[in-house]
C-alpha cells in the first residue's frame, strides 16, 4: 500500500525499541472518510501526534508516542470525540517493522461494554 507523507506538527518520527509498549504505534483506521479533515485538525491542534492516510484514502494510522496503556487509550479517546466509531486496533511500530500481524490493543479493551438488558 503507498502512503502520504505523515502529517505532524511536532517533527514526529517512529521510534523502535526491545518491547511493543515503548516503542511508537498506531490505531488503525478503515476507511475513515470525512473524518480525515477531523483528525488532521486535531493534529494542528496538538491533541493527537501524527497521521498518514493511505493514498486510496481507505486506511488512516493515527500515532502515539509511546504504546504503553495510558497514552494508546488517551489517543482513542480523541479518537471517539472526533467521530471515529466502530472497533479499531492498535500495532505497535516494533509489531510492523517484524512483520508481525498481532495488534497490541483493540478498542473494545479500553472501552466500557454495556450491560445487557434485563427484562
Amino acid at each position: 500500500m503507498r502512503w502520504f507523507p505523515t502529517t505532524s506538527e511536532n517533527a514526529f518520527q517512529s521510534l523502535v525499541t526491545d518491547s511493543d509498549q515503548t516503542s511508537t504505534g498506531k490505531w488503525i483506521i478503515q476507511q475513515p472518510g470525512s473524518l480525515w479533515e477531523e483528525i488532521d485538525a486535531a493534529i494542528i491542534d496538538g491533541r493527537l501526534t501524527a497521521a498518514k492516510k493511505a493514498r486510496d484514502h481507505s486506511v488512516a494510522l493515527v500515532y502515539c508516542r509511546s504504546s504503553d496503556e495510558h497514552t494508546v487509550a488517551e489517543t482513542l479517546a480523541i479518537l471517539r470525540e472526533i467521530g471515529i466509531e466502530g472497533e479499531i486496533r492498535y500495532k505497535s511500530d516494533r509489531a510492523t517493522e517484524q512483520r508481525r500481524d498481532d495488534y497490541l490493543y483493540e478498542s473494545d479493551e479500553f472501552e466500557p461494554r454495556s450491560a445487557p438488558t434485563i427484562r
